[in-house]
């Protein structure tokens, strides 16, 4: 019996492949952003009012 027995886990299987892609983007976004010297918004929000 392999993945492909009930559209149920078809629908799981694609689900977590495109869980597993967007943790990746925004794993890739969060050391993008370490590494470049601009802030983002919500950085300058948080020292203004020392979040």
């Amino acid at each position: 019996m392999g993945l492909t027995h009930c559209p149920l886990c078809i629908g799981v299987a694609v689900l977590s492949a495109v869980r597993f892609m967007a943790h990746a983007t925004m794993l890739i976004q969060l050391e993008r952003g370490r590494a470049s010297t601009s802030t983002h918004p919500a950085m300058v929000l948080g020292t203004v009012f020392e979040l």
